[in-house]
């Protein structure tokens, strides 16, 4: 075993594989577990209609939480409803709300069309997410602390040392004739990455959506709709704790048993969610075609963005300013949806959409 210190830069990290019994029972019972509750929330996602449209507001979401735990704070809300606005100069927080949630898209399309996930990537989606600093750390001596500035932890140093581990760490995550499960391994590559830590800010969040697209790649994962960051949000400190067992022992078992029944939770809780988002456009166009009018369009409409605009419902219905008053006007006399002013503006929503998204 190389030596370790929580003081002195681990320049020593071992490179992947490492030495270790990925065949434990409890693993597998995880693995097989997540495989089963991921593979459910791929077929629930084929239930909704235009589902693409619908993974913004949920990866919006994500990335709000995922901001959180770089005490980045704003609301799903709030970005949802500057986005319908199409405000041209957005807030800080929800600025890099915005950078997370367009790198998951951006890295998601190119996956899909090279099935790849290499060292260049991981510098183009350090670049989407921040844009400042889009190179490999080359200031020495980065350490981790806690909030009371005790180091936890130093990552190695080192330009051409931190590009031998991501290029060792691409070779790994790309193997898929190693007979490791992709549910198993995507544990080995969330803590390689974060012992890499390779950029200057922001690792927390790259690695973040690493876990999900290392997914896609394996096709386990359909679409970017498993939202880990809620989960480590709620288990913080348990989630350091392992991180730094992991350090000190070379044992990855407590680290994989806790992602892997984070992947499960979450899984669990988003078929959940899908199965409302269903059943909610299922009412709400029974609701609508009650009116008489084209029911069909304006469900479609309403939850192809969470908040509209007047202008932009008016848009897509192809009708005049004062048809759109009237069919809003009645729609929310039925208590379909509701209005909320921001600025000088009137946005039309679903509560219950909203809730199931924010």
């Amino acid at each position: 075993m190389t030596h370790y210190s929580k003081d002195q830069p681990y320049n020593d990290l071992p490179l992947l594989p490492w030495k270790f019994d990925f065949d434990g029972k409890e693993f597998l019972k995880l693995a097989i577990k997540a495989s089963e509750t991921v593979g459910k929330l791929n077929g629930l996602v084929k239930l909704i209609p235009n589902f693409e449209i619908l993974i913004s507001p949920f990866l919006t979401k994500e990335s709000v939480k995922s901001n959180e735990i770089e005490n980045i704070n704003t609301t799903t809300i709030k970005v949802l409803q500057q986005e319908a606005l199409k405000k041209e100069k957005v807030s800080w927080p929800e600025k890099e709300v915005l950078y997370y949630r367009e790198a998951m898209l951006s890295w998601f399309r190119l996956i899909r069309e090279q099935w790849w996930i290499g060292y260049n990537m991981l510098l183009l989606l350090q670049s989407k997410i921040e844009p400042n600093k889009p190179w490999v750390r080359k200031i020495p001596w980065t350490v981790i602390s806690n909030s009371l500035w005790e180091v936890l932890y130093t990552p190695p140093t080192g330009e051409d040392n931190i590009n031998k581990l991501l290029t060792n760490l691409e070779s790994f995550i790309n193997d898929f004739e190693d007979d490791i499960d992709a549910f198993i391994k995507m544990p080995v590559v969330h803590y390689q990455f974060e012992a890499i830590h390779p950029f200057s800010d922001w690792n927390g969040r790259t690695w973040r959506i690493l876990n999900i697209l290392y997914l896609i790649l394996a096709k386990k994962l359909d679409y970017p709709i498993l939202f880990m960051s809620e989960y480590i949000n709620e288990t913080k400190d348990r989630y350091y704790k392992l991180l730094n067992k992991t350090t000190r022992t070379w044992d990855y078992s407590d680290f994989i048993i806790y992602l892997l029944k984070g992947v499960i939770k979450q899984a669990e809780n988003t078929s959940k969610k899908i199965i409302k988002i269903k059943d909610l456009i299922i009412i709400t166009e029974n609701n609508i075609q009650e009116l008489n009018v084209d029911y069909h369009k304006i469900t479609t409409i309403l939850f192809s963005q969470p908040y509209q605009t007047l202008s932009n419902f008016e848009e897509q219905m192809g009708v005049s300013r004062a048809t759109a008053n009237r069919y809003i006007d009645t729609l929310e006399d039925r208590g379909i949806i509701r209005t909320v002013k921001i600025w000088k503006n009137k946005l039309i929503y679903i509560k219950e959409f909203i809730d199931l998204i924010s």
